[in-house]
């Protein structure tokens, strides 16, 4: 160790003094030593952009980075590697991706980068032919001789190594060891497309990086409101509001297309009017004023992306979280919902109209339930209720609580199975009956399910979903349950062929009891038991 530093004052002491001062500012170093290949192919030596310098000036030891495509974010943390690891003797650094072959491309900007320490551009001025000599020095002392030229040393296993006992190494996990930094690059696409990898990146490698050290996740997200990425990123942002993060705390970032000054386009073309309404509402709502190049580059990219654009290219953490993955049962339905403006509002329920409720039942398992309305063409999702491992008699509680305010309930739809009886012979209907809820009807199975999940989406395009649906229930072991609403929206297939099924099924998850209550409701309409009965008049409702 005291070897390596003293090679490290040798080489500063060759440095002319001027320079000798600005190696000390990182800042400097990132802006003046490293050259990268852009994306016309041609040599740049590499200085962050805005979003690039935003993030650096306001780095914290955890960080989440939601962001658009193309921002250079990447490019800046492998520059941020390199400069440590040439700067700071003994830091491991490592990267994770969702594959290997991209997590070599972020190691070969570094290597890259490293190799062109020395580079003289063309018509070099005074100042490049300094700079080139002073990464002549830099690789001289971080280089390993190899064939008569210098290089870091790199083996097969994904790691390069420098002459000061600094390393990058990759992965697609990273469990084990100990690092100083760590970069984690589209986890929002593992989250999905491989869970299980995603929640061993959670347990394992961001456990390999000490408090003292820095994690950076960045991606583009996809998966909607689910997975180990939004979970992560839900966090950070809830973390916004606190006034000092502990270092175990993420700090969150976001960076829009807009952040970008390339994403704009020259023409006189004009757009839509629903995109022009689009635009008003990013002014009057984000304060967010676009230049019309801007304006003329979102539409006409808007054009090839389609339905995709907001995931790509948000305007808002908000529009990234409203487009679901490809499994997505709802996905479609809710986020044309929220465009409409028919999710979260306020709304009053209409006490001359019958209340239901919707069941799915679990036993020692959970039971999700939802307070609806129907009337006028429109479903109106009042309420939602969830728990898991209590007794039947805290639902029945539940309904006399919801009775008190919102009035009587006409119907609760309870599943085929609530028909049947245990070993005692006690069938779920009479025990709701014993407790005091009455006016239960059994909706018949349906054989296919997707029949009544097809009938669901055919009623979520008239739909109102009270904010009340958006609220998170806290269990007893004081961890946050996921909203009724946010349950629809991450109730998934599995993929064709998984669990030896010859089609995509619904997953069977925390999830999926809820969406499962709702589609009680949907059946129920299409088997014709929602039906008007003599509503009973109680004081409130006749004030009302």
């Amino acid at each position: 160790m005291m070897e390596k530093t003293n090679r490290l004052t040798m080489m500063l002491n060759k440095i002319d003094p001027p320079y000798r001062e600005r190696l000390a500012d990182p800042l400097w170093r990132l802006n003046n030593l490293y050259w990268i290949e852009n994306k016309r192919g041609s040599m740049q030596r590499f200085t962050p952009n805005v979003a690039q310098l935003r993030l650096h000036r306001h780095l914290w030891h955890r960080n989440v980075v939601l962001k658009a495509r193309q921002l250079g974010i990447s490019t800046y943390v492998a520059m941020l590697m390199l400069d440590r690891c040439l700067f700071t003797p003994n830091f491991h650094a490592g990267i994770i991706d969702k594959t290997l072959p991209d997590a070599e491309q972020k190691l070969e900007k570094i290597r890259f980068a490293w190799e062109h320490l020395d580079y003289l551009p063309p018509h070099a001025g005074e100042a490049d032919q300094a700079l080139a000599c002073l990464g002549y020095l830099i690789k001289q002392q971080s280089g390993c001789v190899k064939k008569g030229e210098l290089h870091p040393t790199a083996d097969a296993r994904g790691r390069l190594a420098f002459a000061n006992g600094s390393d990058v190494r990759l992965g697609t996990t990273l469990r084990g060891g100990t690092l100083q930094l760590l970069h984690v690059s589209e986890l929002a696409h593992v989250s999905v497309h491989a869970p299980w990898r995603a929640r061993e990146i959670r347990s394992g490698a961001i456990n390999t990086v000490p408090a003292e050290g820095t994690i950076i996740l960045e991606s583009t997200h996809e998966g909607g409101r689910y997975g180990v990425n939004y979970e992560l990123t839900s966090q950070a942002m809830e973390n916004a509001a606190k006034e000092e993060l502990s270092p175990l705390d993420f700090r969150f970032f976001f960076m829009s297309w807009f952040d970008n000054p390339d994403y704009a386009l020259s023409g006189r073309a004009g757009w839509t009017d629903a995109q022009a309404a689009y635009f008003e509402k990013l002014e009057s709502e984000c304060g967010v004023q676009l230049s019309h190049a801007q304006k003329l580059w979102y539409t006409r990219m808007e054009r090839t992306m389609g339905a995709a654009m907001r995931q790509e290219y948000p305007s808002t953490p908000d529009e990234a979280f409203a487009t679901g993955n490809d499994g997505a049962i709802y996905g479609a339905q809710i986020a044309r919902l929220r465009e409409q403006g028919r999710i979260g509002t306020a709304f009053e329920y209409n006490p001359q109209e019958p209340l239901y409720t919707a069941w799915d039942l679990g036993l020692s398992d959970h039971t999700a339930i939802w307070l609806v309305q129907n009337y006028g063409g429109h479903v109106y999702w009042l309420n939602h209720y969830a728990a898991n491992q209590l007794p039947l008699e805290h639902f029945a509680g539940k309904m006399r609580e919801w009775e008190i305010s919102y009035g009587p309930i006409a119907a609760h739809f309870l599943p085929h199975d609530a028909a049947h009886r245990d070993p005692h012979g006690h069938s779920y209907v009479e025990s709701l009956a014993a407790a005091g809820i009455s006016a239960v009807r059994v909706v018949p199975r349906t054989p296919d399910i997707w029949r009544g999940i097809n009938s669901l989406r055919g009623i979520l395009a008239h739909s109102w979903f009270h904010r009340d649906t958006l609220q998170q229930r806290v269990n007893p072991r004081g961890e946050k349950e996921p909203s009724g609403l946010r349950c629809l929206e991450m109730y998934r297939t599995a993929p064709a062929g998984a669990g030896g099924s010859y089609r995509e099924t619904p997953v069977h998850d925390a999830s999926s009891h809820s969406a499962d209550a709702a589609r009680m409701f949907a059946e129920a309409l299409s088997h014709g038991m929602v039906y008007p009965v003599q509503l009973r008049l109680t004081p409130r409702r006749a004030r009302m």
